[in-house]
């Protein structure tokens, strides 16, 4: 047998010298290293190269009562924290990630033709401990349906004044509390201090209206009254973004759903109370479960009605007013014309006056646009914040606006006839 031969079939029978261990195969056969080099480099290109072909994945599992780890090696589809979760089946109903890390190194190898390949591994890490008892939406559940067996009594329509020929609907709209969000020294905020601002401004705006015959109030709830939509992996708003708090969001979930309790039945001592709730982008699906919650707890109360329809806009009529809310970060204003023509057209030409009421922006600001012949125009109105400066927006600036709630009253014929302000003091 020719001596390249020998030398092929034993590179063949030892993949593992086709690249390395020239000199000792030369020895072994008495040649030189080119020569058997010359044989491995048209192996591989015959063959390809079998001995770099990609690592193969590995995915460790490690279980204990408290904790789980799940460790990586030789990954070129795991890239991410998600991809992990995904690949290790772990149930996020029970676990929570606590931390994890990433790296990336790359390898390189030649294909068939010869050619250089590079691949990018990819090793995680990650650890992750036990959902809290406290944090399981099963059993906040069940706490909230005690909650509502205790406290929702059967309350029957009460018998208020309605002697008096004009009549107005009050609007009380508070927007953007943000519970939980953390301010900045000097703008201090907590759970306790944004409960006392809608507390005190609902008490205020009230007052301030005693000299009108209130035939009904509009509390437009929600509006980013949180400040995330819970905890999981970390706070955040419903779309991702990472928020900082001063508690956890079940804390902030409970504190909500005693507050709306409490001026929702303070209101109602005093005219039938039109609930809208409208969420924001930092609580979308939060709002929708408190909606949910007063749905329920209102729901043998014949002096409340709660409006938690899908929509993201709503609406109601009074006399020859339209009150619609969103909370401004979706359809842009120049487009709402069109929107509530089409959106509302069965009510569209009963009506003389068109409000829109939005919040997001922490800023009041007002725009009137033309409508169709039937209405004199819709005004557009961005509301104020009563929330706290949090170091996001001290950074870029959005400083100096006046922290106020608001509230409008509305002649079921003449529309808007006034609009109370109640202005936090900073103490």
């Amino acid at each position: 047998m020719p001596l390249n031969e020998k030398i092929k079939d034993y590179l063949l029978k030892n993949p593992s010298k086709l690249r390395s261990g020239y000199a000792k195969t030369a020895e072994l056969f008495s040649t030189n290293y080119e020569q058997v080099r010359s044989v491995a480099r048209k192996i591989r290109k015959t063959i390809g190269d079998k001995t770099h072909d990609p690592e193969k994945e590995s995915i460790d599992i490690s279980n204990s009562e408290d904790s789980k780890v799940v460790n990586v090696e030789k990954s070129i589809r795991i890239k991410s924290i998600d991809d992990l979760i995904k690949a290790a089946n772990i149930d996020l109903d029970v676990w929570e990630l606590e931390k994890f890390d990433i790296g990336t190194y790359e390898v390189t190898g030649f294909d068939v033709h010869n050619n250089p390949n590079t691949v990018t591994m990819y090793r995680m890490k990650a650890w992750f401990k036990p959902i809290k008892k406290s944090l399981n939406l099963d059993l906040l559940a069940k706490e909230l349906r005690e909650d509502l067996k205790d406290l929702s009594p059967l309350v029957k329509k009460r018998e208020y004044d309605r002697d008096k020929k004009d009549k107005y609907l009050l609007e009380i709209s508070a927007f953007d509390l943000h519970l939980g969000k953390i301010g900045i020294k000097g703008d201090e905020y907590s759970l306790e201090i944004a409960s006392e601002r809608l507390i005190e401004a609902v008490e205020h705006l009230l007052y301030r209206a005693q000299g009108y015959h209130i035939d009904k109030i509009l509390f437009i709830v929600g509006q980013d009254l949180l400040n995330s939509d819970g905890d999981q992996p970390f706070p955040s708003t419903t779309k991702g973004t990472p928020q900082q708090n001063t508690n956890t969001g079940i804390d902030m979930y409970r504190a909500a759903r005693k507050l709306l309790i409490r001026s929702i039945n303070y209101l109602s001592e005093v005219a039938p109370v039109h609930v809208m709730v409208i969420p924001g982008n930092h609580d979308r699906e939060s709002v929708m479960h408190l909606g949910d919650m007063l749905e329920v707890y209102y729901e043998n109360n014949s002096n409340v009605c709660v409006d938690n329809s899908d929509s993201q806009m709503k609406m109601i009529v009074y006399g020859k007013n339209m009150v619609i809310s969103d909370h401004g970060d979706g359809a842009k204003a120049a487009s709402l014309p069109g929107i509530i023509s089409q959106r509302y057209k069965n009510a569209w030409s009963d009506v003389d006056f068109v409000e829109v009421h939005r919040g997001h922006l922490h800023t009041n600001k007002a725009a009137k646009f033309q409508a169709i012949e039937e209405l004199s125009g819709i005004t557009v109105r961005n509301l104020s914040s009563m929330s706290a400066t949090d170091s996001w927006h001290d950074s870029k600036g959005f400083i100096g606006n006046i922290k106020k709630a608001q509230a409008f009253l509305y002649h079921r014929i003449n529309g808007l006839q006034g609009i109370l302000n109640y202005n936090v003091s900073i103490k």
